[in-house]
């Protein structure tokens, strides 16, 4: 019996440690299985039903009379003078509004990580804007920019009596720029943890070597925080591509600029799409045209990924070649 001792308790072992990856396989399908379940419920089942509905005539109420019309939705969307008009708005308002918001915000990330006087309290400040709601913040700028009374327009009476420019009427698309830049306080915010881990041994190495302010900047600050740019960039392109509730709720501003007006001074492509499915009655259009949107920012955000290989460095690379060297 003593021989065969050490078989028998290697055998219970292997059983033993079955049994617990078992046990713990159990546990962990059955902790995830909230997650799955919202997952198919809340994610992938409306994308495929949406998908579907692209290709009929659905109108929203009448499912059993919808009738299958192929790809004539998208054909339609690519044909459409107001689609391209909404879509050329949103490509624009993008690519102004994500360079610029980079671009301020890494500017006050630079100024509020020096070493100045009272440098909490205008980080708080400047973090500030981003706490008010989106839907809050549109109808501070929507009371900045109205017409007869509003605030811009009374400081600018002070030098022009009479003033009653409409500014979202003629300029809605730089308004609503604008009203994003107020809001770059989170954006600032991730800029300056980057600054603040940045080794100070490399800067000051870089002094002692010669280097100005441009090429610190240059050499050390813009390539350790290309990662967090790059990442911000992306996350930029999607939430513009789909920005909405700003516009809808600036566009309200006067009858001539409602939101269900075509071709106003904001009619985004969400809006043409939501207007589609809502007021038109034509849900399997609009569907379609979310579903190009979305194949838009797919296509935009893999064009910046596979260009990122040229502009955006990482530290471990960096050690990896240091090390080769």
């Amino acid at each position: 019996m003593s021989a065969h001792t050490p078989y028998m308790t290697s055998t219970s072992t292997a059983e033993s440690f079955k049994k617990f990856l078992h046990r713990e396989g159990t546990a962990f399908y059955g902790f995830i299985s909230l997650w799955l379940v919202g997952l198919l419920v809340l994610q992938l089942f409306p994308m495929i039903s949406a998908l579907v509905l692209s290709f009929t005539n659905f109108n929203g109420l009448d499912l059993p009379n919808t009738a299958f019309v192929g790809w004539s939705n998208y054909l339609e969307a690519l044909q459409s003078p107001d689609a391209h008009y909404s879509l050329g708005l949103t490509l624009i308002y993008t690519g102004l509004s994500v360079p610029l918001g980079l671009a301020t915000a890494l500017i006050l990330a630079l100024l509020l990580n020096a070493r100045r006087r009272l440098r909490g309290l205008y980080r708080t400040a400047f973090y500030l804007p981003t706490l008010v709601p989106l839907a809050a913040t549109a109808l501070i700028f929507k009371a900045i920019y109205e017409p007869n009374f509003g605030i811009l327009n009374l400081f600018i009476s002070i030098f022009r009596p009479g003033t009653a420019y409409n500014w979202i009427g003629n300029q809605g698309l730089y308004c609503l720029v604008t009203m994003h830049l107020w809001t770059c306080g989170t954006i600032m915010v991730i800029f300056l943890a980057g600054l603040q881990g940045i080794p100070e041994e490399q800067i000051e190495a870089a002094k002692i070597d010669g280097a100005n302010s441009w090429q610190l900047f240059r050499r050390i600050t813009w390539p350790l925080l290309s990662p967090i740019t790059y990442f911000q960039l992306m996350l930029g392109i999607i939430n513009a591509l789909q920005m909405w509730v700003p516009a809808n709720i600036l566009s309200t501003t006067t009858d001539a600029n409602s939101f269900w007006n075509p071709k106003h001074a904001l009619y985004v492509y969400p809006s043409y799409a939501l207007q589609q499915m809502m007021s038109s009655q034509r849900v399997g259009y609009g569907v379609a045209l979310i579903w190009i949107l979305f194949v838009l920012v797919l296509v935009l955000t893999q064009i910046v990924r596979k260009t990122s290989r040229f502009w955006v460095h990482y530290a471990v690379e960096q050690e990896e070649g240091a090390r080769e060297k």
